[in-house]
């Protein structure tokens, strides 16, 4: 037998081993999807395809050449619509694989075996068999009958669908599996071209060489299920689930080193690439990373604020482990839940235990509690400590001519002013109604006494313009001081203080200043003058 022919079948018997091996690996993982169990009878059908051929070659009688060919019909047909049902099932198509379709599948390539196995009662698929000598070895030399055309444009069809399916899924959805894309793809593509090679004479010695790409494409099987986890991960059922999932998600391996992620943890990190470590992931807050490095194996919560679309969105991140079916941990799986309405939610309830709900300052009760802390401080440091309180003159006017909702748009002008005005000099509360109190720590009377005109006279000359509607309006304060810590006792008292000054600026004609001082209540002019 020539040297060339015993590498081709050695090289045939290569491919049926290989393909023995994918068939356990895939039969070991049939319950990790459909498309498993489908792998392995395309496995046994090349398996019988490779064996048979390589033995077809060492017949030497055309009864035992005719008997080999036959074997091989037992899996050859069989392989390209197994191919097929693989593809529909890897594209989640697989609805279209049931079992009343099933059998439609192999319709054709089961009547192919009947016809050629009964061939020499009909002629139906081979018009005449005989033995041509190629390389000293005697090879079947046939002429093609109706059936074979139906036979190989069925094996041709199905395998062409099946690689305009995968070409036409890559193209659409950019799967981040395109390893195991590609490969399928090409163990499809490489026995359409050997064939078609084969049938038009292009081939060296007129040997069959699909074979020997079965070799190729087994060992790119074989290469895939190592490297890209073919077979040993559901593939669309695992991209649609990671894609479809609200929440942000980063697979790292035990190198800190970003394995996977999916669009939304992309959207909240623009720079995440696969390969890149998270250690130097611009933006991701420094704790989340510390906690994927040094943690346990047991899964841990935190919360993170991110910007998203000019928006600050809070997220808690969930750091679990990664583990093999025996448990050895390989990597941390990070999870980004989205829970800024929950988050504002809080911050809210927060804010209304200390903060008026109109406005925004502090409510009466925790204005009471931070003046009383600066009130100590400034004792402390021997400092003197001013507190005003003021109101908006006339301020049932405005809401009996204008209404209670301009009523609220005056609250918050003045609001606004005092607050733009007092800025980090002291803290501002709301006392109640139009009434608003203001604490100054290491204010004299004299500093007090020039900052409640400039409010006065800052709110005097801002109008208040709704729509068309102008509204003038002005405010009476009443000033007080704290000189020591002797005198301290209670905030309280201090505002009480504060008010009889208020009363009495009322009392003169509003819009004006009095101060509170030794017991001794006078308008800020003459304190000015004095």
């Amino acid at each position: 037998m020539d040297q060339f022919l015993q590498s081709y079948i050695a090289l045939m018997c290569t491919a049926g081993a290989l393909q023995v091996i994918l068939a356990i690996i895939a039969f070991h993982n049939r319950h990790v999807f459909e498309g498993t169990k489908t792998f392995v009878w395309l496995s046994v059908f090349s398996a019988i395809y490779s064996f048979g051929h390589a033995i077809e070659l060492t017949s030497t009688t055309i009864d035992g050449i005719m008997f080999w060919v036959i074997f091989q019909y037992l899996g050859m047909p069989f392989s390209a619509p197994a191919t097929l049902i693989l593809v529909l099932q890897y594209i989640n198509l697989d609805k279209l694989v049931n079992k009343r379709t099933l059998p439609l599948f192999y319709l054709i390539p089961a009547i192919s075996f009947l016809l050629i196995a009964t061939n020499h009662l009909h002629y139906l698929f081979y018009k005449t068999v005989g033995i041509k000598y190629v390389m000293g070895a005697p090879l079947l030399d046939m002429t093609v009958g109706q059936w074979y055309v139906i036979h190989g444009s069925y094996t041709f069809g199905t395998l062409f669908i099946g690689a305009v399916l995968l070409i036409g899924y890559w193209i659409k959805t950019k799967s981040k599996n395109w390893k195991q894309v590609l490969t399928l793809i090409i163990g499809i593509i490489s026995p359409i071209t050997a064939s078609f090679l084969y049938l038009m004479g292009l081939t060296p010695r007129g040997i069959d060489p699909v074979p020997i790409v079965m070799l190729f494409t087994s060992m790119l099987y074989l290469w895939a299920i190592l490297s890209t986890h073919w077979l040993k991960v559901t593939p669309i059922a695992k991209e649609n689930i990671f894609e479809s999932m609200s929440d942000g998600v980063i697979v790292v391996d035990l190198l800190n080193k970003v394995v996977e992620f999916n669009s939304i943890a992309g959207e909240l990190y623009t720079s995440l690439k696969e390969g890149f470590n998270l250690n130097e992931l611009k933006g991701l807050d420094k704790k989340i990373s510390s906690l994927v490095i040094n943690r346990s194996s047991e899964s841990i919560t935190t919360e993170t604020a991110i910007y998203l679309h000019n928006e600050l969105k809070y997220f808690q991140v969930k750091i679990s482990p990664v583990l093999k079916h025996g448990g050895e941990k390989v990597g941390n799986i990070i999870v980004f839940m989205d829970i800024t309405e929950r988050a504002k939610l809080q911050i809210q309830l927060k804010e209304l235990a200390y903060k008026d709900g109109l406005t925004g300052i502090y409510n009466r009760s925790y204005f009471y509690k931070q003046a009383e802390k600066l009130t100590i401080a400034s004792m402390e440091s021997e400092k003197a400590v001013s507190f005003i309180l003021f109101d908006i003159d006339h301020f049932k006017q405005i809401n009996d001519n204008y209404g209670h909702a301009y009523g609220d748009e005056a609250i918050k002008h003045v609001v606004s002013i005092a607050k733009k005005a007092l800025g980090d000099k002291g803290i501002v509360g709301r006392y109640g109604g139009e009434e608003f109190v203001l604490c100054l720590p290491g204010f004299s009377i004299e500093a007090g006494g020039i900052f409640a005109n400039m409010l006065r006279s800052d709110i005097e000359k801002k109008a208040l313009n709704i729509g068309l509607d102008t509204i003038n309006i002005t405010v009476s304060l009443g000033v007080t001081v704290l000189k020591n810590k002797e005198e301290f006792h209670t905030v309280d008292e201090l505002i009480v203080r504060a008010d009889r000054a208020l009363y009495s600026a009322k009392n003169n004609g509003r819009n004006a200043v009095y101060i509170e001082e030794d017991n001794q209540i006078r308008e800020y002019f003459f304190l000015a003058a004095r």
